[in-house]
């Protein structure tokens, strides 16, 4: 087996050599001395536990830090200078001791070094004694190791001791080696934490004696009692399990108040009823703690943000325009003898958030350090049930590092500060019943009612609670229904409702997983933006998925083209019956659509471009500069009204790919058909065809052009089929012989000479703007202050011709999609989150796989990385679902016949740099259909 790992590095002491007992019985001596001359006299006094003490107090750490280490945990106190004669003490002890008793080395550590070496791996070796170098030529084991780093070299270079992980990185620095391609063997729980915290690709822990659970908890990979069973081979096979396993997980290490936001977004668990940010259980001021409950709306507020938090929108006069932020369901309050620990406060020292993917759990560590150093660990997971979409779920445990006090950890239904972070409601209640905590929320102009109760049970170190939402969406008594609902989950299992959820997500994993072997942080990326498609996705055909999900404010929870055009193909091609649900909430809204026609003057039914759950247009008319108060018109809600035809493309596709009957025949055709009649009355005529006026295309760049190719290719589809349902089922004759001659008569934009289709009437006119490196992947705040001026030029927002062959990918040849490439590509900002996978997807079809690798990434990491500097507002789940086009679509070339998909022959040469393959399962007419491609 060839290695994936290029270094190795030892710690020395209890790994390599017998010291660790050596430098156990140095400081005992030390400490012990010093208890007893600092004991009143005659009292007792407590000695130095050479094992426990030794290992959570000093092991590993420098010796000036493990003196005061010590201290701080007996709270003890000595100037400095006493300190540091302590440290110089216990070194003139160890030496006596090394002197007297020599040195032994542990015959397997040497073996397995020595075995690595002829695999051609590089060994390094850490210890923070200044003695290492001695040590090394006493037991003559020096010239195994191409690097030494010890006590003495720490100093002089000034690095941190563990557990931080300095020392670490700067000897696989000196091997030449990245982290990742590094192995770390470490005896010490702060080792252990160093070599996690560095990032390296496999941490092993070796527990010489009861260590074990501590080492696994501090983030060891593997634990064992000697490394006499591993060799290269075991090791790397333990590597690759890890880095599939990371691949299952989102971590992040460290507190950031500027980061937290952005963190509470990609943290976020759900169940499509209700999403909760992922905020810390002790949320920090600043915090933007929510829940949201899908459908729940309530009138806009004004000082609220809209799609950035640089943008806001005046007050509109609608009662459902802007999603309600609940008050955050899962807050602890804890104490350590009075002092709160919180990383609102001072004594937050570590933090690290890991969302497990698989079983859709987010898990939180955090250590806190209070006055005389003691230090306490709190632990948590939590979930939002995906069997019970009612049910949250929360574990919560404390422990004491280096102490025996007792943690006080309190469960808040309601947290601190509602008002302010949760405008749009009023507390109607508060109620202890037995055991039942429950509060009431009253949406102040909607009038929904909101119920969270509650059950605590109380366990040696922490808590666990089941908390029930409801509302008056779902029953007419939200409050009877949370207790009911509560009070049958009494006497089931705590951990079998998390076993219940996990399953739930297993189902799904079943079905979505995409395997891109080789590659685990691209698996990683796929499976966040699954995770984020599926966490929004629910049961109930009233609602839909909002711009950003149950996992943000931004765009006020308002539904747009997004769910049709970029997420429904995921859904349809895993979970056909989501798809379904999606599409009915269109139906339900169809009135509003209606509505939404006659305001604009014309039949049929015009889809709001910005909707909620009345189907009722929400667009604002203008945004608003917080810092400047300047407003800029907003054309979007009376002029994007391609939405109504990306909702009717929608409802083909879906039929196209589970032939479901029920559906067409009914809610279906109904869509079909008023959509077709909003456009038959849309269109004016001219002197040779028909045409479609002052609209706006998916570029937002240009209002009020004429012949958008995108909005007249989309219409004319609509017609087409909504005639061929009529004659289908034997409905509007007349109508439908109308919608087939105007979908003829129609004027679609075709290509040029050139092979160029011109993205609207009088586009190639524009001025020209040379659009520089910088200026792109950006959300458009400086576009928006020069809107005039950009809709006279050759500059584009986002695909818009370009949606034309990803929607249609038969209707062109592929000299017009590439010339359209070509001449399209270079004049886009991609200001929009949708744009990357689009330019992705083209680009990997025509063969320009640079382009279109450089795409895909830019679109695959988007919220990881945030790129557009405004994921605090919520994730981008029409990027995410982009993404999964331009790999399925675009890089794999599937297209669907009759008896299931079929990959493109090309598709294996147009893999990623560095894929040798992919594999994913797609849904089709009622079966699951394998998909693997391979690199020839």
């Amino acid at each position: 087996m060839s290695l994936s790992f290029r270094a190795a590095i030892f710690d020395m002491d209890g790994v390599i050599t017998r010291t660790a007992g050596l430098h156990a019985a140095a400081w005992k001596e030390l400490f012990d001395d010093l208890l007893r001359r600092m004991a009143p006299d005659g009292q007792a006094w407590q000695p130095f536990d050479e094992r426990a003490e030794y290992r959570a107090l000093v092991d590993g750490k420098p010796r000036l830090e493990g003196v005061r280490s010590f201290l701080r945990a007996r709270q003890l106190s000595l100037a400095e200078a006493e300190v540091e004669e302590l440290a110089r003490r216990k070194d003139l002890l160890f030496s006596r001791r090394l002197q007297e008793q020599g040195v032994e080395t542990f015959d397997s550590t040497i073996a397995l070094v020595r075995a690595l070496r002829e695999r051609g791996v590089r060994t390094g070796v850490v210890t923070s004694s200044r003695h290492g170098r001695e040590i090394l030529g006493i037991a003559g084991i020096g010239s195994l190791f191409d690097a030494r780093l010890d006590g003495i070299d720490i100093g002089e270079l000034g690095l941190a001791g563990k557990p931080d992980p300095d020392m670490f990185l700067k000897c696989a620095e000196a091997l030449g080696t990245a982290p990742g391609r590094t192995l770390v063997f470490e005896d010490a729980v702060a080792g252990v934490q160093a070599g996690r915290r560095g990032g390296f690709g496999l941490v092993v822990g070796i527990d010489r004696g009861g260590n074990a659970a501590a080492l696994a908890r501090a983030g060891a990979d593997v634990v064992v009692q000697d490394l006499a069973g591993l060799d290269a081979d075991r090791l790397e096979a333990a590597l690759r399990a890890r880095q599939q396993e990371i691949a299952w997980r989102i971590e992040q290490e460290g507190f950031d108040a500027a980061r937290e936001r952005q963190m509470e977004s990609l943290f976020a668990v759900g169940n499509g009823y209700l999403g909760v940010r992922g905020a810390l259980d002790m949320p920090p001021p600043g915090s933007q703690c929510d829940m949201f409950i899908a459908g729940i709306y309530d009138r806009k507020r004004p000082d609220l943000p809209y799609s950035e938090t640089e943008f806001l929108t005046p007050d509109r006069d609608d009662l459902y325009a802007e999603l309600v932020s609940v008050p955050f369901p899962f807050t602890l309050a804890a104490e350590l003898e009075g002092e709160p620990l919180a990383f609102g406060g001072p004594h937050g020292r570590e933090l690290r958030r890991t969302l497990d993917l698989r079983t859709g759990v987010l898990h939180i560590e955090a250590l806190y350090e209070t006055p005389g150093g003691r230090r306490t660990a709190i632990r948590t997971r939590r979930c939002a049930s995906l069997a019970d979409p009612h049910l949250l779920l929360q574990e919560a445990v404390a422990s004491g590092e280096n102490h025996w006090a007792a943690v006080a950890l309190e469960p808040a239904l309601e947290p601190p500060q509602t008002a302010a972070r949760h405008p749009h409601v009023e507390r109607i209640e508060t109620a202890s019943l037995p055991d039942a905590p429950l509060v009431r929320y009253r949406t102040l102009a909607s009038g929904f009612e909101i119920c969270l109760a509650s059950r605590t049970s109380r366990e040696p170190q922490g808590l666990r609670r089941r908390i029930v939402v409801y509302t008056s969406r779902d029953t007419a008594d939200p409050r009877a229904a949370a207790l009911a609902h509560l009070q049958s989950l009494e006497g089931q299992d705590f951990e079998a409702l998390f076993d219940a959820h996990a399953q739930a997500w297993a189902e799904f994993w079943r079905r979505a997983d995409i395997r891109v072997p080789g590659r685990p942080s691209v698996e990683q990326a796929l499976r966040f933006g699954s995770y984020h498609l599926r966490l929004p996705a629910g049961d109930d055909p009233r609602v839909s998925i909002g711009a950003r999900t149950l996992t943000g404010r931004g765009y006020e929870g308002h539904v747009f083209w997004d769910t049709e055009i970029f997420m429904l193909p995921f859904f349809l091609h895993t979970e056909p019956g989501r798809a379904r649900t999606l599409l009915m909430y269109r139906h339900h809204t169809l009135e509003g659509a209606r509505r939404r026609a006659r305001e604009l003057g014309y039949r049929g039914a015009c889809y709001a471009w910005e909707s909620t759950v009345t189907g009722d247009d929400v667009t604002p008319s203008k945004i608003v500069l917080r810092s400047s108060g300047k407003e800029i018109p907003i054309f979007t809600g009376s002029q994007q009204v391609h939405v109504t035809a990306d909702v009717a493309y929608a409802v083909w596709r879906y039929w196209e790919a589970t032939r479901d009957e029920d559906f067409l025949s009914g809610p279906g055709a109904q869509i079909l058909f008023e959509t077709a009649r909003f456009w038959a009355s849309r269109m004016v005529p001219g002197e040779h065809h028909h045409h479609i006026r002052g609209v706006v295309g998916p570029d937002e760049y240009h209002h009020g052009v004429n012949d958008n190719a995108y909005t007249n290719w989309m219409a004319r589809f609509n017609l087409e089929q909504a005639a061929w349902a009529a004659r289908r089922f034997g409905l509007h004759e007349a109508e439908a012989q109308e919608w087939s001659g105007l979908a003829g008569s129609l004027y679609c934009p075709g290509p040029g000479a050139d092979g160029v289709i011109e993205q609207f009437e009088g586009f190639f006119a524009l001025g020209d703007y040379p659009l520089p490196k910088e200026e792109r992947l950006k959300a458009p705040i400086s576009r928006l202050f020069d809107w005039e001026a950009i809709n006279r030029l050759k500059l584009v927002k986002q695909a818009d011709v370009l949606m034309l062959p990803l929607l249609f990918p038969d209707a062109f040849p592929h000299e017009v999609v590439a010339a359209n490439y070509r001449y399209y590509e270079p004049l886009t900002d991609h200001g929009s989150s949708l744009s990357p996978g689009v330019h992705a997807a083209i680009a990997a079809r025509i063969g320009l796989l640079e382009d279109a690798q450089r795409y895909w990434e830019q679109s695959l990491w988007l919220d990881l990385s945030n790129a557009m500097d405004n994921s605090m507002l919520g994730v981008h789940a029409a990027a995410i679902g982009g993404t999964w086009q331009a790999l399925v679509f675009g890089f794999l070339g599937v297209r669907f016949a009759d008896d299931g998909p079929r990959v493109d022959p090309l598709a294996g040469q147009r893999l990623p740099a560095g894929w040798d393959g992919v594999e994913a399962t797609l849904a089709w007419r009622g079966r699951s259909h394998p998909v693997k491609v391979v690199r020839p």
